[in-house]
């Protein structure tokens, strides 16, 4: 999944027409987008909202709150609603996923843990081996530097971010965010730069707070006509060479063995079915 669109619960203007916006799937959001005012009228929407963009096609993932006194009713709504994930936000212990799993009781949706301070980066790795459905693990960056009382438009993010995308693929979980903030929707190219960097970070996609963001993603997060040319070349030519004996070999100035050959093939697997 390369792109998350977050559709805020609160109005139904926002899910109108939210399945004709190119994301890979949509992330109906009873969190940030909703004022406290609005909670409760933003759970009771989400099964029909759910099913309603499910039949339209979309792939369709929720994020309930982190509150303890709406935690729990948010994941018995998640739970009668035909949604693929459920994304727990401020995880920072293993104990939580467990909790959630126990919530969800029989319905089959996958779980998300959202890491968003220091103390959840530390315990990335006990997090990741939490429970039997994790399905990915998040980057958290702007209530990251919240916790930390800094901007996130300045700060240095690398590490944690790095942190959490190293966690979650040492896993095999997908990770999604990036080492900078998550509400540039004006400055497209340096929102796309930053998307460059989180891929190259070992990031497999990213949550979108705006349309505009979907189509960056989206591109950054394919392999390109190039790099699916060149992975092609690789493994042909290395498996020519296995076929003389060789197990490496000099292609286009670089030395071909094995791992780089893992590299094509994981270029490859990232090709989408048209």
């Amino acid at each position: 999944m390369r792109s998350a669109l977050f559709v805020p619960l609160a109005d139904d203007r926002f899910l109108a027409k939210a399945h004709e916006r190119g994301a890979d799937a949509l992330l109906l959001d009873l969190e940030d987008s909703v004022p406290p005012a609005h909670k409760l009228a933003a759970r009771a929407r989400l099964p029909e909202a759910a099913r309603r963009l499910a039949a339209s096609g979309a792939t369709v993932m929720v994020r309930v709150n982190s509150l303890p006194e709406l935690v729990a009713d948010d994941l018995k709504a998640a739970a009668q609603s035909p949604v693929v994930a459920v994304f727990l936000p401020k995880v920072e212990s293993a104990e939580q996923i467990v909790a959630a799993e126990r919530a969800l009781g029989g319905n089959t949706a996958q779980l998300v843990a959202m890491l968003e301070s220091p103390a959840a980066v530390l315990s990335a790795m006990e997090i990741s081996r939490a429970g039997t459905r994790l399905a990915g693990l998040v980057f958290g960056s702007e209530d990251y530097c919240g916790v930390l009382g800094i901007s996130s438009g300045t700060a240095a993010l690398d590490w944690p971010a790095q942190m959490v995308a190293v966690a979650a693929r040492a896993r095999g979980l997908a990770a999604f965010g990036q080492p900078g903030p998550v509400a540039e929707i004006a400055d497209m190219d340096a929102y796309a730069r930053l998307l460059v960097k989180a891929r190259a970070m070992g990031f497999t996609g990213t949550l979108c707070i705006h349309p505009k963001q979907v189509t960056l993603a989206n591109r950054v997060y394919s392999a390109s006509e190039e790099e699916i040319a060149l992975a092609r070349e690789i493994i042909s030519a290395f498996e020519a060479a296995l076929r003389d004996g060789r197990g490496a070999f000099a292609l286009h100035g670089r030395m071909i063995d094995a791992p780089i050959v893992d590299q094509a093939r994981a270029t490859l697997a990232r090709v989408r079915a048209p």
